[in-house]
């Protein structure tokens, strides 16, 4: 293992220019950002970018993109060893791990406190009570997705949602098996089940990080998505992700739960997409909430003094107003600066007022480094209980004892 890690950070530094004081007279200053935006937004950034590096020749700005695990890692790494990129850009929930190996530098000291304040909450990323990112955008949270040719108005309620079983799930063909779905979703993948956990009342962690599964709200949760596949009939049998964005995008289903990395894509396939919140839960009077997680910028702590006046120009630049509001009308992300959230520009479109209206009801992705080991905790025994191998309850108290035991073993070492 250690010498795998050795390669690894090899590469990482490698990869990294060579620590340097302030550029020869007339240079520019080089300002490096590693990112992991996907294609759309990759183009936008090289594009304004380029823009960028043509109007001054005081600063010149470059991009790397790299996948979102092989951007944690090298950067990791690289800082760790006084190197790396001057700015990273990923997922909020990067923080944790981030924070905690103090490759990335607080911002409340360094930013000018009136421009922090024009954030939204979600768009300072904190970690441990320290503004950690400035964030470009929220997003990455599910919303119900529906196809008004085959269902003209979403469900209210989780009752509703049940209910659904009943007139959209039908055998077309009358070969006894369903052959067409109220709703299809990746039903079975821990962070699709969040929304439901939200609704009856549970959430994955306390404050302090520690694991939270083992309740009853969590076993409500579980026991409503087996009802609406064992009882209602709403749902197939079996659907991972690939399964079910098939079914919706070929009219096999009136619905299905989805991120904005997909509806573009639906809409392309020539499905009327519209959106809507996830249903609020009767019993609870709780929304399902997803997760939504900011993507941000954080600072190197290796960035050196001399350059950090250019870095965090740059980092502004990046964030502000105007940069949010041209990615929220050439991408459709949902911007966190206050002042363009409440601007005409969110209302060009159905789809970000509906995005928007999820947006505000949905918990934020969790900062702390011990997600990741919570992930992995829920995932096997839930799919145990969707198998009909354990019931509801004992799937709860497997994930709390397996979540426990992951984080002992990761950071009680």
């Amino acid at each position: 293992m250690r010498s795998a890690l050795a390669l690894l950070l090899a590469a990482a530094l490698a990869a990294c220019a060579p620590p340097s004081g302030p550029p020869p007279p007339g240079e520019p200053v080089v300002v490096r950002i590693w990112h992991q935006k996907d294609a759309a937004e990759r183009t936008f950034l090289e594009d304004w970018a380029a823009a960028y590096n043509a109007r001054q020749d005081t600063v010149r700005l470059e991009t790397l993109y790299k996948e979102t695990e092989e951007l944690r890692n090298h950067y990791v790494f690289a800082a760790i060893g006084g190197k790396g990129p001057d700015l990273i850009f990923g997922p909020a929930d990067n923080m944790g791990t981030l924070g905690i190996t103090e490759t990335i530098r607080p911002l409340d000291g360094l930013v000018d406190p009136d421009y922090l304040a024009g954030f939204t909450e979600d768009g300072r990323v904190t970690y441990d009570g320290r503004v950690y990112g400035l964030a470009d955008q929220i997003g990455n949270h599910l919303t119900f997705v529906y196809n008004p040719a085959l269902l003209a108005e979403p469900p209210a309620t989780l009752a509703d949602l049940a209910a659904l079983g009943s007139t959209h799930t039908k055998d077309t063909d009358g070969d006894g098996a369903p052959d067409q779905y109220a709703l299809v979703w990746n039903y079975t993948e821990p962070f699709f089940f969040v929304p439901f956990l939200t609704s009856f009342g549970g959430w994955v962690m306390d404050e302090a990080g520690n694991p939270t599964l083992d309740t009853p709200e969590t076993v409500a949760a579980i026991q409503y998505v087996l009802d609406l596949r064992d009882r209602y009939g709403v749902i197939p049998r079996e659907a991972d992700y690939e399964t079910a964005k098939a079914l919706f995008r070929d009219d096999l289903a009136a619905a299905t739960i989805d991120g904005p990395w997909s509806w573009g894509g639906y809409a392309e396939a020539g499905v009327d997409v519209r959106l809507a919140p996830l249903p609020v839960n009767e019993t609870t009077g709780l929304y399902a909430q997803p997760m939504a997680a900011a993507k941000a910028y954080s600072l190197n702590p290796a960035v050196p003094d001399w350059k950090l006046p250019a870095v965090l120009g740059v980092l502004r630049l990046l964030t502000d107003d105007a940069i949010q509001a041209a990615m929220t009308r050439e991408l459709a992300t949902i911007p966190v600066r206050t002042a363009v959230r409440a601007s005409d520009v969110m209302q060009s479109s159905e789809t970000l007022t509906q995005s928007l209206a999820q947006i505000e009801h949905s918990r934020p992705m969790p900062t702390e480094p011990q997600m990741r080991q919570i992930w992995d905790a829920m995932r096997g025994p839930y799919q145990l209980v969707m198998n009909g191998q354990v019931t509801a309850a004992e799937g709860a108290r497997l994930m709390q004892e397996q979540a426990e035991k992951r984080i002992a073993d990761t950071f009680l070492e």
